[in-house]
């Protein structure tokens, strides 16, 4: 009698203590991802358009929105780096520089994520040109363009997937498409049939070059996949356009493509905390997905 009391008392502690579903809740293991072109510093922007007086804004948009993993464009400098860092603490960054070999000069590309949710398995980069494993400018471009990524381990889905971050010429027709053809080839290479996630500023409407078929052979526009209505502008360059009320872009030129990824949302995001501008000259674009396991 005495073991069946005990038995009975502890299955009641048992049933009490669960969710009234029945079922254990977890974390969510959903990822915010994002890619976002700051704007370099330059002194041809006016006063308001300073990355001194934008770059509270452009940290407020990531705090805000919490992203997990975003990439960024236009790290025009260390100053610019070291702000970055110095607002959004909880993250960790690796980034490359296209002006020396070593990648640690020039305007950056980059990637961040969050210190205590992922550890980086893996990183590199390489040059958008016919020698890319050499500092080098490809085909018609204007300046010398690059690709960043990392493997990253979720602790919380513990699944694997790689990031690649990149900023294509705004110049060079050709040079587009070749880059384009270039980080589908890589990925390949690089990431085999992991998930995959490529971030970036194209400088390219998807309706308008080859570059973008490119792309989508190999890759989803996350935006034609997600589960749910696009929000948000639908362009995601705003050249600090504030002149109306409405949604001011249609030039859609920053992308986030993906393979083995569930897109639940997609949104371009036009926060402003100023009359004046906007926190950079690009609206960032966010998803919420979830990655598959290999």
């Amino acid at each position: 009698m005495k073991k069946i009391s005990v038995l009975l008392l502890l299955s009641i502690f048992i049933c009490a203590t669960l969710p009234v579903s029945g079922k254990v809740t977890t974390k969510s293991t959903k990822l915010k991802i994002a890619t976002y072109n700051i704007r370099l510093q330059t002194s041809a922007d006016s006063a308001a358009r300073s990355w001194e007086n934008r770059k509270a804004g452009v940290a407020r948009v990531i705090k805000a929105h919490d992203f997990d993993i975003f990439g960024v464009q236009e790290v025009g400098n260390t100053n610019q780096e070291a702000d970055l860092k110095a607002l959004i603490p909880t993250y960790t960054y690796f980034g490359k520089g296209r002006d020396n070999p070593q990648g640690t000069n020039g305007e950056q590309i980059g990637i961040f994520y969050k210190a205590d949710r992922f550890v980086l398995k893996e990183k590199g980069s390489f040059f958008l040109s016919e020698t890319p494993d050499t500092m080098s400018i490809g085909w018609d471009a204007a300046f010398r363009r690059m690709c960043v990524w990392t493997k990253l381990y979720d602790l919380k889905s513990k699944t694997s997937f790689y990031v690649f971050c990149t900023h294509f010429d705004h110049m060079g027709k050709k040079a587009r498409v070749e880059s384009a053809a270039l980080i589908t080839k890589r990925i390949e290479k690089i990431a085999g049939k992991s998930p995959v996630v490529c971030l970036g500023d194209l400088n390219a409407s998807p309706e308008s070059t080859a570059m973008y078929k490119v792309l989508t052979n190999s890759l989803e526009d996350s935006r034609n996949i997600s589960l749910t209505k696009p929000k948000g502008s639908l362009g995601t360059y705003n050249g600090y356009d504030v002149s109306t009320d409405s949604l001011p872009s249609s030039v859609r030129i920053d992308y986030i493509l993906c393979r083995k990824i569930k897109v639940l949302s997609y949104q371009v995001l036009t926060d402003r905390f100023s009359k004046e501008t906007f926190p950079s000259d690009h609206f960032p674009v966010l998803i919420t997905c979830e990655i598959s396991r290999e």
